[in-house]
């Protein structure tokens, strides 16, 4: 295996953070008025559309839970200024079973149709992936629990007579595969596993929804170092602040794997293509964090969207 990508994809070691960032934040006294972060991304009638997680302190949460997640929209003309809508589109009622929320969504569009992969908050520790469907990204297909674990990235098409998804927020990136998009089934072994030392020494988990290319099958990924990497690359970053040491530290990197054969990885970064080092991106409600899960290609631009510091959303451009 090697750490080197094909040349057809060497853009993808050329992400740069847009200078206007962060291109959301949080606003007014709705569901954003404190967090709005790690969103999924898709293109829809000629606009860049973000399902955002957004958290409001103000409202009431239940025992255990330290905040309640809603997901709203914001779209956007040219990928970077966007309007945030009224109201949320996916939000627990009181007779919600998920009375912590919906966090962390992923989209997809496979043959013409919209595949939202979602976090349900049950209660502390209890947090399975769910899925819904649509044709227009306004009435949804709500299927409900789909896999025990979060963090569900499908791949926009069959491969070898299934689907396949890359899931999971565990030292192990996971695979499951399904034939109708509804029943899936957990795969026997995992996609590939952290490495200590590295930047996904605790943790790793699947971004935004793979791109299939003709040299594989490309997926974008979270890694999680340790506190004490954390508080060591904190220090050398921004020397001047005495660094909080109770975080990890989150970045982005990639892997590739066979587009005949999900399961068989061919290459992967040795180190991240995105970490956190401006301000808002090393303190906020999760230190360190630079947290990706919405990549589109729009207007020529590779736009690869990412949660700051669990409190706002920022942009990286290759072209």
């Amino acid at each position: 295996m090697t750490n080197q990508l094909p040349e057809r994809l060497s853009w993808v070691n050329r992400f740069k953070k847009y200078s206007g960032n962060p291109v959301l934040r949080p606003q007014g006294d709705g569901c954003a008025a404190d967090a709005i972060f790690n969103p999924a991304a898709i293109v829809h009638d000629g606009k860049v559309k973000l399902l955002c997680r957004a958290i409001n302190m103000a409202r009431p949460r239940p025992k255990g839970n330290w905040s309640v997640s809603s997901l709203v929209w914001a779209e956007s003309d040219d990928g970077f200024h966007f309007k945030l809508a009224d109201r949320p589109a996916f939000d627990p009622d009181e007779n919600s079973p998920y009375q912590g929320g919906f966090e962390d969504p992923r989209l997809v569009e496979i043959d013409g149709k919209y595949i939202l992969t979602f976090t349900g908050v049950k209660d502390v520790g209890h947090t399975p992936g769910m899925m819904a469907i649509s044709d227009d990204l306004e009435h949804w297909d709500v299927l409900g629990e789909v896999l025990p674990g979060r963090a569900i990235a499908i791949v926009n098409r069959k491969i070898g007579g299934k689907y396949w998804a890359y899931w999971g927020n565990d030292p192990a990136e996971h695979l499951a595969w399904s034939e109708d998009l509804r029943t899936w089934h957990v795969h026997d072994q995992p996609a590939f596993a952290s490495r200590p030392g590295c930047f996904d020494g605790l943790l790793c988990e699947a971004a935004a929804a793979p791109i299939v290319t003709e040299d594989g099958i490309l997926l974008f990924y979270n890694g999680a170092a340790s506190h004490a990497d954390a508080r060591a690359y904190a220090e050398r970053v921004l020397p001047m602040y005495e660094a909080p040491h109770q975080y990890n530290l989150y970045s982005t990197g990639w892997a590739l794997f066979d587009k005949n054969d999900p399961t068989r990885l061919i290459a992967r970064c040795d180190r991240p293509i995105l970490e956190p080092y401006e301000i808002y991106e090393l303190f906020g409600i999760a230190n360190y964090t630079v947290f990706s899960q919405g990549f589109v290609d729009f207007k020529g631009k590779k736009l690869l969207y990412f949660g700051c510091a669990d409190m706002r959303i920022g942009v990286a451009v290759a072209e």
